[in-house]
């Protein structure tokens, strides 16, 4: 079946990378730094690590706030201010991303001897820039008409 987002002017194709846990896991820019990513479609908002925050020059903001993840831990959140994530020259997305601890996350990536990761991209910017997953070709497709 050929992919239609493959030749399309109006999307950027990103490759992406299968860690051993099957997760697909990206690079990208955040405020100008290198980030790495996993994708998670079941995520509802994109995060980053709050030990990073610093490195990454976000601000946080407001009180934490209870979040629900996939285990039973349960996980507390603070919005953030001041990010830009980029792709190569391509500004993705301009939001405030929800700052966690990621501990537990790079933990277990750590014992399948992966690196560790910087944040989460959530469903929060795969819906607005109507992602696409090509599983054949490992790379994530955003479009490019949406962008902030």
């Amino acid at each position: 079946m050929k992919n239609p987002f493959k030749s399309s002017p109006n999307k950027i194709n990103i490759p992406l990378r299968f860690s051993k846990s099957q997760h697909l896991i990206g690079a990208f820019l955040l405020n100008e730094k290198p980030a790495s990513f996993l994708i998670d479609t079941g995520a509802s908002n994109s995060c980053v690590d709050k030990t990073r925050a610093d490195y990454f020059n976000l601000e946080a903001e407001g009180d934490n706030l209870p979040l629900q993840g996939a285990g039973q831990e349960k996980l507390f959140a603070q919005s953030s201010r001041k990010s830009s994530l980029y792709y190569l020259d391509h500004e993705i997305y301009h939001l405030n991303f929800m700052l966690i601890d990621m501990n537990t996350i790079n933990a277990a990536l750590a014992e399948q001897e992966e690196e560790n990761i910087d944040g989460i991209i959530g469903a929060d910017i795969l819906h607005k820039k109507k992602a696409v997953i090509d599983y054949d070709q490992c790379c994530l497709y955003l479009n490019e008409s949406s962008w902030f």
